[in-house]
C-alpha cells in the first residue's frame, strides 16, 4: 500500500514548483536582470559603497577595524581606530564572497538575487493568507517593483544592503511563522528576525507582534520561549561585537560618524520631524527645467506618489472598523498598529530621512508588515488594485532610471 505521507509531500512539492510559479520566478528574474543592465550595471558589478566588504576583509585578517578612513563612506572613528557604523549581518553575507573575489565582490547581484527570493517568499505568504494565486502573484510583484525596493536592489551599496537584507530576513521570519507545523520551528523564525535586526535595528520592534502571531498559531508558552531563544543568539552577538568596538553593547557607531558629530540636535530629534513628515507623505515630484524631465527631491518623495501600492496595507484597519467581517480582532489591531506607529515615529526622527534617494527608502522597514496586512485584508483582485499596481510599477521603473541615469 502506498504511503499517504509520501503522497502528501509529493503533492506539496508539485504545488510549490508548479508551472505557473516557475514561470513567475524565471520571468521576474529576467526582468530584474534586464533592469540591472538598463541602469548601466552588470551581473559582476561591485558597488564602491562597500563598507561590508571592507569589514569582511578585516575579519579575514583577524581585525574588527579598518586601516583607513575613506571620506565617501560612513565610517566611525572611535579612539584611534576606524570602524564601519552599520550592524554586521550584511557583512556575514559578504564574507564568503571575499574568498573568491577579494574586494571586488559581486555585491549588486547578491543583493538583487536576495531581493528576488524575498519577493518569491512574499508570494507564499500572500498565498497562505489569501488563498488566491493570481492576487498573490500580482501583489508580491507589485510590492517589490512598485516601491523603492526596485531602485535599491539595482546597486549593492551599504545603505541598500541594510534595507533589503533586513527585508529578506523579516519576510523569511513571517514565512516560517505561517508555515510552521509546531512551535519549535519558530526558533528559526525568531533567528531570522534577529538577523533582520542586524541589518536594520528597528526590526527589534517587530518582536511583540511576531510573538502575538506565533502564540495565536500555537497557544503554548513554549512558543514565546522558542521565538525569544532564536532571536537572542544574533542579538547577543551584536551586543558583544559592539562592546569590543565601542565599549557599549548598544552602540553601532553612528554617533561617532564625522557628520553626526556636527549635528546641533543629534542623529534623532523632534527638530527633524516636520520636514521628514513632509517628504515621507506629501512631497510631490518636481520638474527639472534644466534637463526638462520629471524629477524628485533627494530628501524623499511622498509615498502617495512613489509607492501607493504598499499603502493598501492600511486598508486592514478600515476593514476592522467598517467591514461586517469580524476576522480581525482588537488585539491584532493594537499589535499591528502599535508596531507601525512606533517604527514610523522613530524613523521620522532621523536626521537624514534616507537621503539621497528616490521615494522614501525608510518605508522598506515597514513593507513586511504592510504586505502581511494586505494578505489579511484582501481575498480577491479588486478593480482598484490593478491600476494602483500599474501606476506604482511604472513610477518606480522611471524612478530607478532617474536615480541611476537621468539625474546625472
Amino acid at each position: 500500500m502506498r504511503d499517504n505521507t509520501q503522497v502528501l509531500k509529493t503533492f506539496k512539492v508539485k504545488k510549490i514548483f508548479s508551472l505557473d510559479f516557475i514561470c513567475f520566478a524565471c520571468i521576474s528574474l529576467v526582468f530584474w536582470i534586464v533592469m540591472l543592465y538598463t541602469v548601466g550595471h552588470s551581473i559582476n558589478h561591485h558597488s564602491h559603497y562597500d563598507e561590508h566588504t571592507l569589514q569582511a576583509l578585516a575579519w579575514k585578517d583577524g581585525r574588527n577595524y579598518l586601516h583607513q578612513n575613506l571620506s565617501y563612506l560612513e565610517l566611525a572613528q572611535y579612539k584611534d581606530k576606524v570602524y564601519i557604523s552599520f550592524p554586521p549581518t550584511s557583512t556575514l553575507l559578504e564574507f564568503p564572497f571575499t574568498f573568491f573575489f577579494n574586494r571586488q565582490t559581486p555585491n549588486t547581484i547578491v543583493l538583487l538575487i536576495t531581493t528576488w527570493f524575498a519577493m518569491l517568499f512574499s508570494f507564499f505568504i500572500l498565498l497562505k493568507l489569501t488563498g488566491n494565486r493570481i492576487l498573490s502573484y500580482l501583489v508580491s510583484f507589485s510590492f517589490f517593483w512598485g516601491s523603492t525596493i526596485l531602485y535599491l536592489s539595482l546597486e549593492g551599496a551599504v545603505w541598500h544592503q541594510g534595507q533589503l537584507f533586513g527585508l529578506f530576513f523579516a519576510v523569511t521570519a513571517f514565512l516560517i511563522l505561517l508555515y510552521s507545523k509546531n512551535p519549535f520551528t519558530l526558533v528559526f523564525g525568531g533567528f531570522c528576525l534577529g538577523l533582520a535586526v542586524g541589518c536594520r535595528p528597528f526590526y527589534l520592534i517587530y518582536t511583540p507582534l511576531f510573538i502575538y502571531y506565533g502564540y495565536k498559531r500555537f497557544p503554548d508558552f513554549r512558543t514565546i520561549i522558542f521565538i525569544l531563544i532564536g532571536g537572542s543568539f544574533p542579538c547577543i552577538f551584536y551586543g558583544i561585537y559592539n562592546f569590543f568596538r565601542f565599549d557599549s553593547f548598544f552602540e553601532f557607531g553612528h554617533k561617532y560618524l564625522s557628520w553626526s558629530k556636527t549635528l546641533q540636535h543629534g542623529v534623532f530629534s523632534f527638530a527633524y520631524f516636520p520636514n521628514n513628515i513632509f517628504h515621507a507623505f506629501i512631497q510631490p515630484p518636481i520638474w527639472d527645467n534644466l534637463k526638462n524631465i520629471l524629477s524628485f527631491h533627494g530628501a524623499g518623495t511622498g509615498l502617495w506618489f512613489s509607492s501607493p501600492i504598499i499603502l493598501l496595507g492600511f486598508v486592514f484597519f478600515f476593514k476592522y472598523f467598517f467591514s461586517k467581517e469580524k476576522d480581525i480582532t482588537l488585539p491584532e489591531i493594537i499589535f499591528t498598529g502599535g508596531t507601525i506607529l512606533v517604527i514610523w515615529f522613530l524613523l521620522l526622527l532621523h536626521e537624514s530621512n534616507g537621503w539621497f534617494q528616490f521615494g522614501y527608502r525608510f518605508s522598506v522597514d515597514l513593507i513586511p508588515i504592510l504586505l502581511f496586512l494586505f494578505g489579511r485584508t484582501f481575498r480577491k483582485v479588486h478593480g482598484f488594485i490593478i491600476p494602483i499596481s500599474q501606476f506604482s510599477i511604472i513610477v518606480n521603473i522611471y524612478g530607478a532610471l532617474w536615480f541611476y541615469i537621468l539625474r546625472l
